[in-house]
């Protein structure tokens, strides 16, 4: 528990909003995306599953209705969910998405979306889930500040050659492969 605290801290005094990003892809995923504040038809879904199984979901509802955002601002067809609760989470990402949910990485060749929970992931295979990916393509993982074992596995990710962008929200860490885009971080409040 002291180490997420120290981690917290640490974010906070480190992190900007979208006025600190100088990245035009980024900024239009901070402000259309992250910061959108209007009101969505899938919204009353989403907080009645979130309410039902509140205790089996590893994020908060501030967080299911992010991802739902993200997956309808992106148009993300191919989803792979790894070591979560696939039905439910597959609920809540269904709630206004037209996508395609696999609970296993062989279904697929390519995935747009990888959601990975840190704690539960082998770190061995995070590299072998590369593959998977497509320019476009976006890592989701869950739990990056969550032990001081998981901010080493972030590092590393962030490190990889492949690895262009990096959003960390303290909550979630996104990755992305963007060729086109010049390798930055951001660490970002939400």
């Amino acid at each position: 528990m002291l180490f997420r605290i120290k981690s917290y801290l640490k974010f906070l005094a480190r992190s900007t909003n979208q006025h600190g990003v100088h990245s035009p892809f980024v900024y239009d995923l901070v402000t259309k995306c992250f910061y959108d504040k209007n009101k969505r038809p899938s919204y009353t879904a989403l907080k009645s599953i979130f309410k039902k199984h509140k205790s089996e979901l590893p994020f908060s509802l501030k967080t299911v209705k992010l991802l739902n955002r993200l997956f309808s601002y992106f148009d993300y067809k191919k989803v792979y969910l790894s070591n979560i609760n696939p039905d439910i989470t597959s609920q809540i990402l269904l709630e206004g998405n037209p996508i395609i949910i696999s609970k296993s990485i062989e279904h697929e060749d390519v995935y747009d979306v990888l959601y990975l929970d840190l704690n539960l992931q082998d770190k061995k295979d995070i590299e072998t889930l590369f593959s998977k990916t497509h320019n476009d393509s976006l890592i989701i993982f869950n739990h990056i500040h969550e032990t001081n074992n998981n901010e080493a596995t972030w590092n590393l990710i962030k490190n990889n050659p492949l690895v262009k962008v990096t959003i960390d929200t303290f909550v979630l860490g996104f990755v992305f492969f963007r060729k086109e885009q010049v390798k930055e971080h951001f660490i970002i409040r939400l």
